[in-house]
Parts: C-alpha cells; sequence; structure tokens
C-alpha cells in the first residue's frame, strides 16, 4: 500500500529522528576517542614501572661492574640502555609534535571543576582526546602524497634499526658464551626473542582487512584519527621499554642462576656500521663483531675481501677490542659484498673458520648531507650539534656560514648551530675554502625549546600538585622549573615570572619565583584551597665556548597544588 502524502509535522519528526541518531552516532565516537586515550593514559602508568624496574637493574649492575659475574652487563647492559632511550626519545619527539602547539604547550589540556562528590568544586586539569579524531597531522610527517616523507623513512629505518640492534646483541651474547673455557648455563633470551618476534617484525607490505595490499606505514598510520595513532605510538614505546626490561631481567636471572651446563650455540658475524656511506668519505667506524667486544677475545687469523679484493691487515682494517675494525675509501657507489673468515682455535689448536658475509652500502650522491640528532628540528637559542659531510670537500677546508645563527665548529665533521632568538628557520650555507664558487645552502625548521616542569621547592624538598603543601611552604617556597627527563640538553632554568592565583582571591602577576608579599593572603585560605601557578615565564642558560648565553623567555608547564 502506498505511504499517504507526508504532512508538516510528520516531516519535522522525520527530521529531528535523523538529527538524533546523527547525534547518537557522535556520541559513540566520542566514547570511542576517550576510551582511546583512557588506554593511552593506562600503556604510559605500565611503561613507567617497566622504567623503574629496568633502573633498578641497571643501578646494580653499575654497583657490581668490578664483579666478574658482571661480566656481560658490564658490556652489554649500557647499549641497550643507551638504543633503546634513543629509540623511545625519538618516539616521543613524534608525539610531542602531534600534541603541542607552536608555543610548546599541550593543545588539548583544559582546566573542568568537579561538579559533585567529595571533591566538588576542586579544579583537575585534563586532556581532551574527544577532539583528537583528525589525522592530518601525522599525515603530513609521515607521507607526501602516496610516498613516504622524509620523516616516515627515517620512522621505518630506525624501527627496522633498533629490533635488528636487540636481535644482534642477543646472537653476539650466544656466541660470547659458545666460546667459554667454562661451560656455563647460557642467558635465557626466550622471551625477548618472542616479543621481537611479535612486535617488532617489519613488512613492507601488509594485506588488510579486505585483502588488499598497504605498505607499512599506511596500514599503521594513514587516515587514522590522532588519538588512534598516538595510543599506537604508546604501544611501540611501551614494547621498547618491554623488550629492555626483559633483556635486562635475562642478564639479572643469569647471574642468580649461574653454574650449570650450557649448550653450544650457532657462531655467526656481526656487522656494526651505519646502513649508507658516501663516496669519498673514509669508512673507520664500522666493525665486524665476533661476540662481545673485549680485547681476550680476537680471531687468530682473518681472511676477508670486499668485491673479492683482499683487505690486508694494518691498511685496510687493524683487529683491535675484538672487532675488525675497518678503514676504507671507495671511488665509487653501491653494495660493497664483504666476505671471508674469521680463524679461531680449539681445543685441539686447529683454526675453525667462522664465515663473514655482510653488506656496506656507498650512496653515489654529491650533493652535501648534514644530520641532525633530533628530527631535523633545530632548537632556538641552544647549541645544536649537527655533522656535515659533502664528498666534494675536504673536511679540513669545510666552511658553514647562516645570517641567523652562531656557528661553532667542533671535532671532525661535526659543528654546533645556536639559532638566534627571533628567526624561525636558519639557512646554512657550506662552502670550500678553496674553492670560493662551490656553495651549497640548507634551510631547517627552528623550534621553541620544550616546556619545563615545574614544582615547588621548600626546605629541599620539591612538592607537586600530587603531594600537596603547607601554607607555610607555599608562602616560603620557591618556583621551580627543570628539563623535561627526555631532552638531551645540560640547562639552569631560573623562574623569571608567573600569574598566581589562590582560592576566590584575584590573580597576581608575580616578579622572580617566590610569594613573599602574598603571606597574608595564602594565610586567609582554608585547607583545601588550590593554588594555581600560571603563565610561568622563564629563561635558561647553557655555558658554550668558556661563556654562559642565556635563552629568553622559556615556557613552563602550569601548576597548581592544594594546601594541606
Amino acid at each position: 500500500m502506498a505511504a499517504g502524502k507526508q504532512d508538516s509535522r510528520q516531516k519535522m519528526i522525520n527530521m529531528m529522528y535523523l538529527v538524533f541518531i546523527a547525534m547518537l552516532a557522535l556520541n559513540i565516537s566520542k566514547e570511542v576517542l576517550a576510551t582511546l586515550g583512557i588506554l593511552n593514559d593506562e600503556i604510559e602508568n605500565s611503561i613507567r614501572s617497566k622504567s623503574e624496574k629496568s633502573e633498578v637493574l641497571y643501578g646494580l649492575f653499575k654497583q657490581n661492574a668490578e664483579n666478574p659475574s658482571y661480566s656481560f652487563t658490564k658490556e652489554w647492559a649500557p647499549i641497550i640502555q643507551d638504543a633503546t632511550n634513543e629509540y623511545y626519545s625519538f618516539i616521543q619527539g613524534i608525539k610531542d609534535t602531534l600534541l603541542l602547539d607552536k608555543d610548546g604547550k599541550n593543545k588539548y589540556k583544559k582546566y573542568v571543576v568537579i561538579k559533585d562528590g567529595p571533591n566538588k568544586s576542586d579544579t583537575l586539569r585534563i586532556t581532551n582526546y574527544q577532539t583528537m579524531d583528525k589525522s592530518l597531522d601525522l599525515d603530513d610527517m609521515f607521507f607526501e602524497g602516496n610516498n613516504y616523507d622524509s620523516l616516515g623513512v627515517v620512522f621505518v629505518d630506525k624501527f627496522k634499526s633498533y629490533s635488528s640492534l636487540m636481535s644482534s646483541i642477543i646472537d653476539s651474547i650466544a656466541l660470547q658464551e659458545s666460546r667459554l673455557t667454562v661451560k656455563r648455563t647460557p642467558h635465557d633470551f626466550s622471551i625477548s626473542k618472542d616479543l621481537l618476534s611479535r612486535s617488532f617484525t617489519f613488512q613492507d607490505s601488509v594485506v588488510n582487512s579486505e585483502g588488499t595490499i598497504q605498505p607499512y606505514l599506511d596500514y599503521n598510520y594513514k587516515g587514522f584519527p590522532k588519538i588512534a595513532s598516538l595510543s599506537k605510538l604508546t604501544k611501540l614505546q611501551s614494547d621498547v621499554r618491554e623488550l629492555e626490561l626483559q633483556m635486562v631481567d635475562a642478564f639479572n636471572t643469569k647471574i642468580l642462576s649461574d653454574g650449570s651446563a650450557v649448550n653450544i650455540n650457532t657462531s655467526k658475524s656481526l656487522l656494526n656500521a651505519k646502513s649508507t656511506y658516501f663516496v669519498g668519505e673514509r669508512i673507520n667506524d664500522a666493525k665486524i663483531l665476533i661476540g662481545r667486544i673485549a680485547s681476550d677475545f680476537q680471531p687468530d687469523s682473518v681472511s676477508i675481501k670486499i668485491d673479492n679484493r683482499q683487505l690486508r691487515q694494518g691498511r685496510d682494517f687493524t683487529i683491535e677490542d675484538g672487532a675488525i675494525n675497518l678503514n676504507l675509501v671507495f671511488s665509487s657507489g653501491g653494495e660493497k659484498k664483504i666476505t671471508g673468515d674469521l680463524f679461531f682455535s680449539d681445543a685441539d689448536g686447529n683454526l675453525e673458520p667462522i664465515p663473514v658475509e655482510q653488506t656496506l652500502v656507498v650512496n653515489n650522491r654529491t650533493d652535501f648531507f648534514i644530520e641532525i640528532p633530533r628530527m631535523n628540528v633545530l632548537y632556538r637559542g641552544l647549541p645544536n650539534e649537527i655533522r656535515v659531510i659533502d664528498p666534494e670537500i675536504q673536511q679540513s677546508n669545510m666552511t658553514l656560514r647562516s645570517g641567523s645563527a652562531d656557528i661553532i665548529r667542533g671535532s671532525s665533521s661535526t659543528f654546533e648551530i645556536i639559532p638566534k632568538s627571533n628567526v624561525k628557520s636558519v639557512k646554512v650555507t657550506v662552502g670550500d675554502r678553496s674553492n670560493a664558487r662551490l656553495k651549497k645552502e640548507k634551510t631547517f625548521r627552528v623550534k621553541d625549546l620544550p616546556e619545563m616542569e615545574s614544582s615547588l621547592l621548600y626546605s629541599n624538598n620539591f612538592f607537586t600538585s600530587s603531594t600537596g603543601i603547607s601554607k607555610r611552604g607555599l608562602q616560603r617556597g620557591r618556583l621551580t622549573a627543570k628539563i623535561p627527563d627526555d631532552f638531551d640538553y645540560e640547562l639552569t632554568i631560573e623562574v623569571v615570572s608567573f600569574t598566581f592565583q589562590i582560592g576566590n582571591s584575584a590573580p597576581r602577576e608575580i616578579k622572580g619565583d617566590k610569594l613573599n608579599e602574598l603571606f597574608a593572603v595564602i594565610e586567609a585560605q582554608p585547607k583545601g584551597a588550590r593554588a594555581f601557578f600560571d603563565n610561568v615565564i622563564s629563561r635558561a642558560y647553557f655555558n658554550s665556548g668558556g661563556k654562559r648565553r642565556y635563552v629568553e623567555n622559556v615556557k613552563v608547564k602550569d601548576f597548581n597544588i592544594k594546601l594541606r
């Protein structure tokens, strides 16, 4: 039966129903976003727990560094710790870029007043995850059209390099143990290997739920809501800390249970080198490793070739600290195959060969290369260390100039670039003293320092939002700021001014870092009143070339604390 013509009232009802369904779908979407945010926070809490456990073990290893039972940890634990911290900080840098605004503040943080319950009228600072529904920011960072952007390439390379290094460490320890005269219970890295297999296996192409093939980054990050990508990055950080914890825990378990027999493990050689070199660049930092790097663990004889050219000891390589240290310069680019054998004497005096099969990649590009450790960003006012290589320019003749930064030459190919306070980018000109016509330029983005952590210092104790503080402590305490734990610069922070408000009193602009003139205002407040420190401005200084250099207008995180 055909429907009758709808009157105006029925049309209005239908329209309201559609709006209601749309609003319901929107609310579900916001709930999903909020849930992802909660999961992200829970994962970050677990990361802190893992880091604390690892730090306890690292401290134990350092305390027993001269104990023979800790010989493996003395050699390998610092490598694991440094590589993990570097990779973790790289991921954190991407997360910070997603979360922070141009002034270095978290643009998703907001204050809310509690409307009911025992803490009614208290003010909390929360993260508004419901607004993190766009994918554009991360897409712009990782992709250029249908291809990976430079940061996307670096992200993939670092993922593969970290897992490869951890696997190599495990294999090196197994080989080292197999050559010990007195056999002991081997390290059990089975959990670490399983984690590497589950969470750090890389595939260039992935089959998605629709049966089509996508590149790795597209499948994992492209087009996802920002909170989903943020959670994935946090999960990756959690996996990194979990792998670190399992590896150092394997060391500790081995030390505690040492004494049993050991099985012989398969031996293989390992190459410790950068993934790319340049024509004309001297390769003196590439090493072929067999087991641990130790002076008492060296091959008795070496026979290796590169592209079937026999290498000579003393000219092309040296044997030092348990490694074959290469010393080579190539005149052409491409893959360079390293083959041959390293020979070790067995118990009967016979030489047993361990095959060498490795590859070096020599880049044949002719433009200069600048390496900046911190995501190709220069921090305003700080001595940013860079490494510059140009096959057309001898290192001793290389010059660097910039009208918007001070440049200080370091050792070999390193330079310090200190951007001036008012610039948003720095153009670097690389020149050759022996050829005035040879000039090359590159421009880099300049970024403000990250927000500093804040607290109140009173009676040699630091008080934070979670601890609360007495009236006397608030009256006589000093507002302090320090650099974030993962920010790799030695800086001293001085608070210059801030806005202060407590209870229902009016906000006040304070010069310096103390509340000396507000004793009476603070004394009049009841217990439970909350004090707010906003718009905190500070300055930082560091020593360079024997001089103290200042960075002005350094931002500090807003801070609040309850009277108790």
